[in-house]
């Protein structure tokens, strides 16, 4: 199989420090075809650090050069929607960071342009491919979730819409990803740069609780969930607790030393790209498309409404 030529747009912060530095996974498996960022001296960087064919400013230069098999869009959120709009059109399969766009129109208009031009659209919810989450998931697959309860607590002070998403998204995704679709928002409480709670009825007939508390003394996601006589504690990215019938029956702690461990596979990046990567070749629909996150967007604007922060 001939390896695909992929593009990265965009050398900010989370392209410099995550993604680029994880390609050479993947050497032999993609040709680096082009860097688009529109920023000189960015750019100049990029190229003297890695493989990049090519240096671009921009998407429309790099689609009147040659298109590539795929792209990585690596740009600020508020700059998705005009970046993938055209790569879409032109017939280029995406990986964008989350969130897809702030706009809920916007995003069930990439979603459908996608499907009408047979694209593999992917958003980076690196979370669904932690090893914690994964084993959790494996252990209920054939049980139904009565409870699951999610928080995301750290202290930014801030609780306008546009954030909430961006960081819900971190965590509504995986608890939909473990306990199904939410069939009904029940209740939000939200207090102005404290915290945002919701109460959920999951397509099981159980019960979902989202708290992201924005007020807090320490950095910290966890996870809680219950059905007929399991249970499981986990603790992103690295610990997860499983149990059966009162007794402890699978755990693990990978650990989090950056000397022994490389943040992006223990974080899911690696994981990410590489399932992007296999659906390029497969035409498969991936595990965090965008269609599937289109949902949890919908989900996140419901509690914007019933909590009076207002829908993006």
């Amino acid at each position: 199989m001939p390896a695909i030529k992929l593009a990265v747009i965009g050398y900010g912060f989370m392209s410099r420090q995550t993604y680029c530095p994880l390609l050479h996974a993947f050497s032999g498996r993609v040709v680096l075809t082009a860097l688009v960022e529109p920023d000189e001296q960015r750019r100049r960087e990029a190229l003297q650090t890695y493989a990049f064919d090519a240096g671009l400013s921009s998407v429309e230069e790099l689609l009147a050069v040659g298109r590539p098999d795929a792209a990585l869009v690596l740009v600020p959120a508020a700059f998705h929607a005009d970046v993938i709009r055209p790569l879409l059109d032109a017939g280029v399969d995406v990986y964008t960071e989350k969130p897809d766009t702030w706009k809920l129109s916007e995003a069930r208009e990439l979603v459908a342009l996608a499907s009408a031009k047979g694209r593999v659209y992917q958003v980076g919810q690196n979370r669904l491919f932690m090893t914690a989450i994964q084993k959790a998931r494996s252990f209920f697959a054939d049980t139904p979730v009565d409870f699951i309860a999610v928080e995301k607590s750290k202290k930014v002070l801030t609780t306008d819409a546009e954030y909430l998403l961006d960081d819900g998204i971190h965590v509504l995704s995986p608890l939909m990803h473990l306990a199904g679709d939410i069939t009904e928002v029940l209740g939000a409480v939200h207090v102005e740069n404290r915290l945002l709670s919701a109460h959920f009825r999951l397509a099981s007939g159980g019960a979902g609780v989202l708290t992201q508390h924005v007020d807090a003394g320490y950095w910290v996601e966890r996870f809680q969930m219950h059905g007929p006589q399991k249970s499981a504690n986990i603790v992103t990215p690295d610990r997860v607790e499983l149990h059966r019938e009162q007794e402890q029956v699978g755990g693990s702690s990978v650990g989090r030393l950056p000397m022994l461990f490389d943040p992006a596979s223990l974080l899911g990046f690696r994981e990410a790209v590489g399932h992007f990567l296999d659906c390029v070749e497969s035409r498969a629909q991936p595990i965090g498309s965008a269609a599937s996150l289109l949902r949890v967007h919908e989900v996140m604007n419901e509690v914007f409404a019933m909590a009076g922060i207002g829908k993006l």
